[in-house]
């Protein structure tokens, strides 16, 4: 999603960087550690003209050395020059256009120096607001020199110094230092092609997507915040040079410009990124979602085969199965009582000690009837055969009743 944005806002990035150095005026900073000598002569050329600094030299602090520097240098030379070439400009005369320089600082120092510009406008009223300049920047200063080429000059601008006391990399005494583009003015380019860069790594390296986009976005914002920090000061600065008490109408409005829409194009690029991420976690999860309801749904389904499987399985296993006749109830089962109790329990187990010799005299008995009963058989039939034969004594046979008292009963036996 960030990859169209990404080579899209880092080419108007890469574009800046590139305008903003082709198109910016050249410039020269030094950085002052201390008042400068007081019989030092610092002049500026370009191959057509020269101009002496005129400057107050302040042993107290290099920033009051660096206040007096910009603003003799704006008042004196800068804003006569560039008012003659608005007339120039405008018909009133028929002289050529002049190149000038005009200057200012940074930090504490152009704190002052915009103050000392109000105070300008502030003169005589309460308002008005004294600036200890022997408290600012005692240590260090920097003054930035602007070359404003409006002839046309093709010599080099420089400038050169008798006595480079207390400035900071200095060349030699007599030596110059020349005026060129500042690179810094290739800081949009730079952040514009890491960003194309982050976006292709992110492509090329997919499990590595997510790390890489919160570098590329990190590099934004602090891209941003630095940028952004930086944009009140610039415009400050462009109406400062062009208001009173210098009216430098031909002071340059790009650094500005390009500050601001540096940081324009580095803010869309944190949001586009702030809201691709926040997209691809509601996506994330809503995919999770979809993904836990899919699952849900297969296992629903699942069970839900699994129980009918379960159903049918049972069902084709009581049609398998014959059905089974009810058994008949004993009539003789002893019903369920309570438990017995020892004595109870004793005499069980000698009944049940004593129960099959009853079984025995039972059948003892039993065989012993059936003679009696085959003798009794007998006797109807010798009654039969007596009345044909002739009767034999008592004493030789005796009577079924003394025989039966003879034989013990099966009740004295049991």
């Amino acid at each position: 999603m960030l990859k169209i944005p990404s080579f899209i806002l880092g080419g108007l990035l890469i574009l800046t960087g590139l305008i903003g150095y082709l198109a910016q005026d050249s410039s020269l900073s030094i950085k002052l550690s201390g008042p400068l000598a007081s019989d030092a002569d610092f002049v500026l050329k370009d191959g057509e003209q020269s101009h002496v600094l005129d400057f107050i030299p302040c042993p107290d602090s290099a920033g009051e050395n660096a206040w007096w520097i910009v603003h003799k240098l704006n008042e004196g030379h800068a804003k006569e020059t560039a008012a003659d070439n608005y007339r120039i400009a405008q018909g009133a005369s028929d002289a050529d256009p002049k190149s000038y320089w005009y200057a200012s600082s940074t930090g504490d120092t152009l704190k002052g120096i915009f103050q000392e510009s109000d105070n300008y406008h502030n003169a005589g009223t309460e308002i008005y607001e004294a600036i200890p300049w022997s408290e600012i920047d005692v240590e260090q200063a920097k003054v930035r020199f602007i070359y404003n080429n409006v002839a046309g000059t093709s010599e080099p601008a420089t400038l050169s110094s008798t006595n480079w006391e207390n400035v900071i990399n200095a060349p030699e005494d007599g030596e110059s230092l020349t005026f060129g583009k500042s690179w810094t003015a290739f800081i949009p380019s730079i952040i514009g092609l890491i960003l194309i860069l982050c976006a292709i790594a992110a492509e090329k390296a997919p499990n590595a997507k997510k790390h890489i986009m919160h570098v590329a976005v990190l590099i934004g914002l602090l891209g941003f915040l630095s940028v952004a920090g930086k944009v009140g000061t610039a415009f400050s600065e462009m109406s400062w040079w062009r208001g009173e008490p210098y009216s430098i109408i031909g002071a340059s409005s790009l650094k500005p410009t390009t500050m601001l829409l540096t940081a324009g194009l580095l803010l869309i690029y944190v949001i586009l990124c702030v809201v691709s991420f926040v997209t691809a976690r509601k996506e994330m999860a809503a995919q999770a979602a979809r993904e836990a309801a899919k699952k849900e749904a297969v296992l629903k389904k699942v069970s839900k085969r699994n129980k009918d499987a379960d159903s049918d399985s049972d069902k084709k296993e009581n049609e398998a199965k014959p059905e089974s006749k009810p058994e008949p109830s004993n009539e003789k089962e002893v019903k369920k009582g309570p438990a017995p109790s020892k004595k109870e329990t004793e005499e069980k187990s000698v009944s049940s000690d004593n129960a099959p010799k009853v079984e025995k005299a039972t059948d003892k008995s039993e065989n012993e009837e059936k003679p009696a009963s085959s003798a009794k058989d007998s006797e109807e039939k010798k009654d039969i055969v007596s009345d044909d034969a002739p009767k034999a004594s008592s004493s030789d046979c005796p009577s079924p009743e003394k025989k039966d008292e003879e034989k013990p009963s099966t009740e004295d036996k049991a």
